[in-house]
């Protein structure tokens, strides 16, 4: 476990939580809180004892966004640019590539490119107290960090654009009722249930749902001909498993299955 720093990292039974850990900032992403981020998404990826994620925020919020000390006005545009690039192909694409569900924890305000990485997990569980907002347009900047390609998906694309123009904050109500958050739970549970959530996650066949995870994403930008080759693909990984062989022989003896994960 690393208990210091600007991102904590624990395993537990099989579970992994990253906690953003600058509160001071409201957990704002500076460049030392992505690095750390990009390296730790990256050993937890090769880890086969982890089996689920939850990323959560230290303090009264999730994310503020980018940290506004790093946005110097007149700072050079190829600069930002390659910076952008950087939080893309380090933290938002691998996040989303993990064959592990993830689930973010979100207390309070999670902005900006705070709302991006929560909405790159799989899973957002809302403390009543947590808000939304697309604030870029607001700094008279443009939507980063992946927000622009996950959020037409999930709410569709005329919502999608007027959180966007507006910049306005929705409460963990409306995000629910938009799709963006899966369950609301009291700010001093919501931890607990969403880890209670990912131990059942982890017990189940993570191959399986690692390649279940892949192949739903891959749908949203495939035809109908190309899922059937990854489905069937996917299935032949799956068969050779020794959960497969388990779940088989759980279900002939009328038990629950015992996966490790294989």
């Amino acid at each position: 476990m690393n208990a210091s720093g600007v991102l904590l990292f624990e395993v537990d039974q099989g579970v992994a939580t990253l906690t953003l850990n600058r509160p001071e900032r409201l957990n704002a992403l500076n460049l030392e809180l992505k690095a750390r981020l990009s390296d730790v998404i990256a050993e937890i990826s090769g880890r086969a004892d982890i089996r689920a994620v939850i990323l959560t925020g230290a303090g009264r919020a999730f994310c503020a966004g980018g940290d506004i000390r790093e946005m110097d006005a007149a700072r050079n545009g190829h600069e930002v640019r390659e910076r952008l690039l950087a939080m893309h192909h380090k933290v938002i694409i691998p996040l989303t590539r993990l064959e592990k569900p993830v689930i973010a924890v979100t207390n309070g305000l999670a902005v900006g490119a705070g709302f991006s990485l929560a909405l790159a997990c799989d899973f957002v569980f809302a403390a009543q107290s947590a808000r939304y907002s697309m604030i870029f347009t607001q700094l008279g900047l443009v939507p980063d960090s992946g927000i622009a390609y996950i959020l037409p998906r999930l709410i569709g694309m005329a919502k999608a654009k007027e959180l966007a123009f507006t910049g306005r904050t929705i409460d963990a109500n409306e995000a629910l009722q938009l799709g963006l958050v899966l369950r609301i739970e009291p700010d001093a549970e919501v931890l607990s249930r969403a880890v209670e959530f990912a131990r059942t996650l982890a017990k189940g066949a993570s191959v399986a749902l690692g390649l279940t995870k892949r192949l739903l994403d891959q749908s949203l930008q495939s035809t109908v001909e190309e899922m059937a080759n990854y489905e069937s693909c996917f299935l032949a990984i799956a068969v050779a498993t020794e959960d497969h062989a388990e779940g088989i022989k759980a279900f002939a003896e009328k038990r629950g299955p015992r996966f490790n994960g294989r």
